[in-house]
């Protein structure tokens, strides 16, 4: 157990060392990183100037738009990170010799592909959090200029809000349901490029190879599902194994909202759907990624 948790350790430190990975978590987080900028300039600048009321409908939409731009975003770019992360975790290790070096050590393979699935896993959970942060000063921010000096005006509440307090504009539940989604989401990605990684010598190779591949698939189920199931049931059948459908399902942004305004949570049964086949399909890359890296010839 110690050792694997060095092990651990050793990789996450590998990762959070590259330059890349700080440029990655920034940019993965650009929507709550200027929003929060802007916010924080707007209540000043309210503040200190004496202007009239800030209306709470239009702070109610710019915070609601801000939450599902961030997770829209987030799911339209981090693919392209995570692919190069794990390519420099496992395809350029296998170039330069690393992975040969990291088993001659007394570890199994099964501890160092686990111990670099985790660490990047760890390195997702980061980024969600640092987002997670910044969005929840977006909220103190918003909700500040709705509550001093009597800026506040309760007429102005949205009419499809059902909240006993006018201080609400996203309640923690929901904002933590969405990032947990994000988080949760994205791990059949993680497990879906490590599976391909153990494939190539070159992140750039593989990074390329790879979302060719899931924007290939995902192409077919979005044409099986508008113009070819109507010609042949069969395309529609064959959409539904496309696993990146489930990454759409769970980031459209009809269900970001639903879950902003309250009507809808992870726990109701179209988004558990979603999350425990996104589970399942994580678990099946896993599994294969460590079936093919045990019988991979590295020490020759």
């Amino acid at each position: 157990m110690r050792r694997m948790l060095v092990l651990l350790m050793f990789e996450l430190k590998k990762i959070l060392n590259r330059k890349k990975a700080l440029l990655f978590l920034i940019a993965l987080n650009v929507v709550p990183l200027v929003a929060s900028l802007a916010l924080i300039v707007a209540y000043v600048k309210f503040k200190s100037f004496g202007f009239g009321e800030v209306q709470f409908n239009v702070l109610y939409e710019v915070v609601q738009g801000l939450f599902t731009a961030h997770i829209k975003l987030f799911s339209y770019i981090a693919p392209f990170f995570l692919a190069l992360v794990i390519g420099d975790s496992f395809s350029t290790e296998f170039s330069r010799g690393y992975m040969k070096m990291l088993l001659i050590t007394p570890v199994q393979r099964w501890q160092v592909i686990t111990a670099k699935t985790v660490s990047i896993m760890l390195f997702l959970l980061l980024a969600v959090t640092i987002g997670g942060f910044f969005l929840q000063a977006d909220l103190i921010v918003a909700r500040g200029m709705t509550q001093n000096s009597g800026l506040l005006n309760t007429s102005m509440l949205p009419e499809q809000l059902n909240v006993e307090k006018p201080s609400f504009i996203v309640s923690t539940s929901a904002a933590v349901q969405l990032l947990f989604m994000t988080f949760a989401g994205n791990l059949m990605l993680i497990g879906f490029f490590i599976l391909f990684s153990l494939f190539f010598e070159s992140a750039i190779i593989m990074s390329f190879s790879s979302l060719s591949i899931l924007m290939g698939l995902h192409s077919f189920y979005m044409i099986a599902t508008n113009f070819l199931g109507k010609l042949d049931v069969w395309y529609n059948d064959a959409a539904q194994w496309v696993f990146s459908r489930h990454l759409s399902d769970l980031f459209s942004i009809s269900r970001i909202e639903k879950i902003l305004d309250g009507r809808l949570n992870i726990f109701d049964a179209e988004v558990m759907a979603s999350l425990g086949s996104s589970f399942a399909w994580a678990a099946l890359f896993y599994l294969l990624a460590v079936l093919i890296f045990s019988r991979k010839q590295i020490l020759h």
